[in-house]
């Protein structure tokens, strides 16, 4: 988890800021300072600020820089903060910014040598005053490296919570993909049994029978081209079959949602349109609003299916949550399930905050015709 800069962040001025007024107001109170020097050491405290903001993305150069101008500062004023506190802050940048172990240790190894040139200039004990001085500049390295690991742990839960809902998501699709095969096999066994028990005596019934199943076994191939692109096999998992009978508002009052959720269909599916189409508008209409429930509370929501002459135009929006406290932070998992679903039928999904302060989202599914094409 490496992470670029080559700009110092808000947060990172607000150190280098604070840093420096530390140094400054150090160098202008502190009577150990030898007189008539706290300027020229300003003047250094203001370049060794001013590298970090401009020449921190070069890291190890920069913190080298700002410890050898830290121990000028130090023989020059013989002020006992000088411009540690910046360099701490470099050093913290240092190791925050990279996942690269070496840089712990090539910190670690700047502050001791620099607190060893410190303790020498001091007039306190020597040893003493270089194992606290040492302490000192080693504690931003060791925080910068916890915060570090605790940044990637979480970056890691996310990946791994990601990698759950896909799979959980092609699992659904693997439970339609069986009420696919089984309606269509189905299907196919009483066309065939019909076909075998009248072959002889009504040639014409036997001939339609025929011409059934093939047409239902052509149609299954299609929809299984597009459904097992996405499935990944597990065996463990016990099937249950998804109806895609199942009307909209059925749909809808099984997502759970609290506020009522107004439904506005125009138009219709084709005929002959693949079970995997709707099957796969349930999903995303499902998921959109388990969404809402999750992310926004209690709020109304509208769900939108416009027919056209090419698939289906789903619109799924929701109100601004009534307060802060409703709206539960998003990893973005539901809308990369929503986009797996449509994209897996050439479709498309764009999602994004809407202007009254609530959220929309825009699907569109293909149909699924049995020759395999579209409407």
């Amino acid at each position: 988890m490496t992470h670029p800069v080559h700009r110092p962040s808000r947060g990172d001025l607000v150190a280098i800021v604070a840093a420096l007024a530390v140094s400054i107001g150090m160098l202008l109170t502190d009577p150990e300072v030898v007189a008539g020097r706290p300027l020229p050491g300003i003047v250094i405290a203001v370049v060794a600020a001013g590298l970090l903001v401009f020449a921190g993305r070069f890291g190890r150069a920069t913190v080298v820089m700002i410890g050898v101008l830290d121990v000028v500062t130090l023989a020059l004023t013989s002020s006992p903060v000088a411009l540690r506190p910046l360099l701490a802050v470099a050093l913290f940048l240092l190791v925050c910014r990279s996942d690269d172990r070496s840089r712990v240790w090539f910190g670690s190894i700047v502050a001791i040598v620099v607190a060893g040139f410190g303790a020498q200039v001091d007039s306190e004990p020597f040893w003493f005053e270089w194992v606290a001085d040492s302490a000192v500049l080693l504690f931003p390295i060791a925080a910068a490296d916890a915060r570090r690991s605790n940044l990637r742990r979480r970056a890691d839960a996310v990946e791994r919570q990601v990698a759950e809902r896909l799979q959980a998501e092609r699992l659904r699709i693997a439970y339609d993909l069986h009420d696919v095969v089984a309606h269509s096999l189905s299907a196919i066994t009483v066309q065939s049994g019909i076909a075998a028990h009248v072959f002889e005596r009504d040639p014409t019934a036997a001939h339609s029978a025929l011409v059934e199943i093939n047409d239902t076994g052509r149609r299954s191939l299609d929809e299984l081209r597009s459904l097992l692109g996405i499935l990944r096999s597990d065996e463990s998992v016990p099937l249950r079959p998804v109806s895609a009978d199942t009307p909209i508002s059925d749909v809808v009052a099984a997502a759970g949602h609290p506020q009522g959720v107004e439904v506005v269909e125009d138009g219709h599916y084709p005929a002959n349109v693949a079970e995997s189409t709707v099957v796969t508008v349930h999903r995303i209409v499902r998921e959109c609003l388990v969404n809402v429930a999750r992310h926004a509370g209690d709020v109304p929501a509208i769900v939108r299916l416009r027919h056209a002459e090419d698939g289906v135009h789903v619109t799924v929006s929701n109100d601004a949550p009534a307060s802060a406290r409703a709206a539960a932070p998003s990893t973005g998992i539901g809308l990369v399930a929503i986009r797996e679903r449509a994209e897996l039928l050439g479709g498309t999904v764009h999602a994004g905050p809407s202007d009254d302060g609530g959220f929309t989202v825009r699907a569109f599914v293909p149909y699924q015709l049995p020759s395999g094409g579209q409407a």
